[in-house]
């Protein structure tokens, strides 16, 4: 096999397939090297954020002295360019001013949810790499030109990861909404109070507050400073009725006169 020729036939059908996107940056055999800007056409599915970047993915190809027969060496760069428009530019400010709310009232931070742009490539190259190392085994690529076999699988692989990346990130965005509603429904259901809660909370609520010490008070104040008969039964203060007349200052004939005027009174 003619390397060279091979390799230069091979070369000269890249330049027809990628006129703007291949660049030549070493032409001489046996080392012949060229890189290729393969940009991403990417799909945002249902997500409501618009993707705001340009995704490329820049591959370079160095083709050793026995190739096909032995494969190329690739090297991966991404690169993201924001889109440059004028009117979208303008609109994106207006955005900007205004501030959007959800359901519960809380201020939704558009460029944090703009899930789309939250994916890199960068992070997945090393991945992609071994793939198309892999592909060339077992696809059985050696012995034949490769490259645009290549360069069609990164444009492939880059697309559908991002589809898969995207899809773990709007579920995970999904989880996390439906977790704050919850607590913020939790807010207006509090907790379900039973007997043994209330009789529990108002022990303490009163305790606290010295509400049994109050309402003693305002009791002596009702009787004059002297105690009731149920509390001098609880006191244990109940006495006989000649310790009460003592104390009342009267006698046994004193109460008999009051008891005669009694029924004196009723006839």
């Amino acid at each position: 096999m003619d390397y060279k020729e091979e390799q230069n036939q091979e070369l000269e059908v890249l330049e027809s397939i990628y006129p703007d996107e291949l660049r030549i940056l070493n032409d001489a055999y046996p080392k012949i090297k060229f890189e290729v800007d393969i940009k991403l056409e990417l799909d945002t599915g249902d997500s409501t954020s618009p993707l705001t970047k340009e995704h490329t993915i820049i591959a370079e190809f160095k083709l050793p002295e026995k190739y096909p027969d032995e494969p190329c060496m690739i090297s991966l760069e991404a690169q993201e360019v924001e889109f440059n428009d004028n009117d979208d530019d303008e609109d994106g400010d207006e955005d900007e001013d205004e501030v959007e709310y959800d359901d519960h009232g809380n201020r939704v931070l558009k460029k944090l949810e703009n899930l789309p742009d939250l994916i890199s490539f960068k992070g997945y190259l090393p991945e992609l790499t071994v793939q198309l190392e892999t592909q060339i085994e077992t696809d059985m690529l050696l012995g034949m030109q490769m490259c645009f076999a290549l360069i069609s699988s990164i444009k492939e692989r880059c697309e559908q990861w991002y589809s898969e990346q995207l899809s773990k990130l709007e579920e995970q965005h999904d989880l996390e909404a439906q977790e704050r509603e919850k607590k913020e429904q939790a807010k207006f259901h509090g907790t379900k109070v039973t007997r043994e809660s209330y009789l529990e909370w108002r022990s303490k609520f009163r305790k606290e507050l010295k509400l049994d010490e109050r309402d003693q008070v305002r009791r002596m104040k009702a009787h004059h400073g002297k105690l009731t008969g149920k509390q001098m039964f609880e006191q244990g203060v109940v006495g006989t009725n000649d310790e009460y007349m003592e104390e009342d200052g009267a006698t046994v004939d004193d109460v008999a006169k009051e008891l005669a005027k009694t029924e004196i009174a009723k006839q």
